[in-house]
């Protein structure tokens, strides 16, 4: 197995297309119907400055996650800060530490001081705080949603972010944009 990263530009239509199925097969609840055109335009258009973090086996994508910069908004000041998202497993290769080597190779940009912190969504809460992440109660928004700006973006029950030293205020986190 291989973990490389790749800037999108980087990326074959192949590889975009066996990304997208993998993000389909992880999440079938969210999967839309759409061209093979539409998925590489929406991959594309899907935070087009991230990092794509991908292992292989062989040829075959069996792992991915995303890391991106981000403008969120806390204590009435606007900070740029790293959003992780994305991150699967193909069923077949889970239990083998591939999350966790997609998550450390992520959170490396917080090491290198490219980011001071990451800020990311998850179900599963205990998996990342055994990466030295914790759980974050603050409500969070998005001020450019028109419809509800005060509706919270995310849709898994818990905010975390990396590292778990990281002093994080109180108060109302604005992300900016949409949930990720």
């Amino acid at each position: 197995m291989e973990l490389i990263n790749y800037s999108p530009e980087d990326l074959t239509k192949g590889q975009i297309l066996a990304l997208s199925d993998l993000l389909d097969r992880t999440w079938p609840e969210r999967v839309k119907e759409l061209t093979e055109e539409q998925k590489i335009e929406k991959f594309y258009a899907r935070h087009p400055k991230k990092t794509c973090h991908c292992v292989f086996e062989g040829n075959e994508l069996i792992a991915y996650a995303e890391s991106f910069p981000l403008t969120i908004k806390m204590v009435n000041k606007e900070v740029g800060v790293m959003g992780l998202g994305g991150v699967c497993v193909d069923h077949m290769h889970r239990g083998m530490g591939l999350g966790a080597l997609l998550v450390k190779d992520a959170f490396l940009r917080i090491q290198n001081e490219e980011f001071p912190l990451c800020l990311f969504q998850t179900g599963v809460p205990e998996f990342y705080e055994k990466l030295d992440c914790k759980v974050i109660e603050n409500k969070v928004i998005n001020s450019k949603n028109e419809s509800d700006p005060n509706a919270n973006p995310f849709w898994d029950d818990y905010a975390m972010i990396y590292p778990s030293t990281f002093l994080w205020p109180s108060g109302t986190i604005d992300i900016l944009g949409p949930g990720f």
